[in-house]
C-alpha cells in the first residue's frame, strides 16, 4: 500500500463514503472508487463492505486502520509542515505564548513592533506549554514565549529575563489575614484556601513551596490548568495563589495585593524556538525588541499592599 493508497483509504473511512471521500480528496468519486478497488486486488481481500448507512470497513481493513493512522497523521504533519514552508517569512511573524504572557505582556509588545514595523503581518496564538513543540516543528508558529526552558529536546530555549514571583490575595482577605495576628510576614494566610495548579507545572511547585512554608493543611481544595482562571478564582475572594511578575504588573491595587516572594527563586521567562527552522530577519527584529521591553516592565514596581 503506498502513500496516496493509503491517503484514499483513511479518507474512505473517515467519511463512510466514495462521493465524501472524493470530496475530501478534491477528485472525483470515480478515481476514488478505482483507487480502493486497485488496492483491493492487490493486497488479495476486500477493505469495505456495503449497507444502507454506508461503507462499513472489513476487519482486515480495521487491523490496518490502526497500523496505518500514525503514518497517516505524520503525512498530515509533513503536508503542514511543507505548506507554512512555503508562505516564508515575507514580512509576516508567526508567534505563541502562554495564557499569562498573551494578556499582561504581548499588547506591549505588539504596539512598541506596530509603531516601527506597520508594514509586518502578524499572527498571535495563545498556547499552553505542551502545545508549542508541535507548532514550532511543524513551523505553524516561528518562536513562542514561556515561562521556564522547555523540556522538548528538539527546541531550544533562550533565556530573556527573570523576575519575582508573587503572592496574589484580595485586598480583603490580607486586611482579614492581618487583624489580630502577630506580627508575621503573612499573618493569618494559612486559614485561608490556596489555589494550586493541576500536573506538574512549575508553577505549581511554587505554590506547594509557599504553602508548606505558611504551614497550610493540604486538604483539597481548587486545582486549575490555568494561572490565569486561578488568579480569576482568587479576584472572587476564594483564596490566594501565586502569580509571576508581569501578571503582578497588572493586578487592580483598588482590589487585590501583590507581595514579592524573595524566599522563593525567581522565574525566568524564555523564547523557544526549532533549530531546524532558525528565527528570520522580521522575527529577530521583534526578538530584539524584547529586553528593553521586559526590563521596562520590571522597573515599575509590582502594585503591591
Amino acid at each position: 500500500m503506498n502513500l496516496r493508497q493509503l491517503e484514499v483509504f483513511q479518507a474512505v473511512l473517515q467519511t463512510g463514503s466514495m462521493s465524501a471521500a472524493a470530496r475530501l480528496l478534491c477528485v472525483t468519486p470515480s478515481a476514488v472508487s478505482k483507487a480502493v478497488a486497485h488496492t483491493e486486488l492487490q493486497l488479495g481481500y476486500a477493505l469495505f463492505t456495503r449497507s444502507p448507512a454506508g461503507l462499513t470497513p472489513t476487519p482486515e481493513a480495521q487491523v490496518l486502520a490502526a497500523e496505518s493512522a500514525g503514518i497517516h497523521r505524520q503525512l498530515e504533519g509533513l503536508r503542514q509542515t511543507a505548506r507554512n514552508l512555503a508562505r516564508g517569512e515575507g514580512g509576516q511573524i508567526r508567534l505563541a505564548a502562554i495564557p499569562s504572557i498573551s494578556h499582561n505582556f504581548l499588547p506591549s509588545l505588539l504596539q512598541a513592533h506596530a509603531g516601527r514595523h506597520p508594514q509586518v503581518g502578524i499572527e498571535v496564538r495563545t498556547l499552553n506549554q505542551d502545545q508549542m513543540a508541535p507548532a514550532l516543528l511543524t513551523h505553524s508558529v516561528d518562536f513562542c514565549l514561556g515561562f521556564y526552558p522547555h523540556p522538548h529536546p528538539q527546541l531550544h530555549s533562550e533565556l530573556l529575563v527573570s523576575g519575582r514571583l508573587f503572592l496574589a490575595v484580595t485586598r480583603e482577605l490580607w486586611t482579614w489575614s492581618l487583624r489580630g495576628s502577630p506580627p508575621l510576614a503573612y499573618g493569618r494566610l494559612a486559614q485561608v484556601p490556596v489555589i494550586r495548579l493541576v500536573g506538574n507545572d512549575p508553577m505549581r511547585q511554587a505554590i506547594d513551596e509557599l504553602a508548606q512554608r505558611l504551614g497550610v493543611v493540604d486538604s483539597g481544595g481548587i486545582q486549575v490548568q490555568t494561572s490565569q482562571l486561578a488568579l480569576e478564582l482568587v479576584r472572587r475572594g476564594m483564596g490566594w495563589t501565586v502569580v509571576d511578575f508581569l501578571t503582578a504588573q497588572h493586578l487592580d491595587p483598588r482590589t487585590m495585593v501583590a507581595l514579592e516572594l524573595h524566599e522563593l527563586p525567581p522565574m525566568s521567562l524564555y523564547s523557544y524556538h526549532s533549530p531546524n527552522h532558525p528565527p528570520g530577519q522580521a522575527v529577530q527584529r521583534m526578538l530584539g525588541m524584547l529586553p528593553a521591553l521586559l526590563q521596562q516592565t520590571l522597573s515599575t514596581p509590582a502594585r503591591a499592599c
